[in-house]
């Protein structure tokens, strides 16, 4: 009687192709270089209160609210991309584009007042508007698929 050998032998790792589109990588790519952008000038605003502050409570004060403000910046971004590569690598679920849609409404009607309403430069505002709309067209184009 012949024994018949598999083809792929055990314990040697199957590779799989990403189910998710290039968009998905994309819009990963672009969220994360928010996300450590947002990080970057959270960093960059506590190092000028380092500039002039000496005390433990003032520097304390200062990290709470450069880091923590920007929270509300890269924590969505982070969240974000986390999806977005999900979605790369084994397909876009609809919860998560659900949720990814969530998390940018709120920078959408941001970025709006910022572009139109503040005396902020337009390069900033802009550059968020711009970034956050390809964002939430790519999580509404994608649930479109279901």
């Amino acid at each position: 009687m012949e024994t018949i050998v598999p083809i792929v032998k055990t314990g040697q790792p199957r590779s799989f192709r990403a189910r998710g589109t290039p968009a998905d990588i994309i819009a990963a790519s672009l969220s994360a270089a928010a996300a450590l952008t947002a990080f970057l000038y959270a960093a960059f605003f506590f190092m000028g209160f380092l500039e002039n502050d000496t005390h433990l409570w003032g520097v304390t004060s200062a990290f709470l609210l450069c880091f923590g403000v920007g929270a509300f910046a890269y924590v969505p971004a982070i969240i974000t991309a986390r999806i977005a590569w999900r979605a790369h690598k084994n397909g876009a679920a609809k919860t998560d584009l659900k949720k990814a849609i969530w998390l940018l409404i709120p920078w959408v009607i941001l970025a709006l007042i910022l572009t139109f309403v503040s005396d902020m430069p337009k390069i900033y505002s802009v550059s968020i508007l711009i970034t956050v709309l390809l964002l939430t067209a790519w999580a509404l184009i994608s649930l479109r698929k279901f």
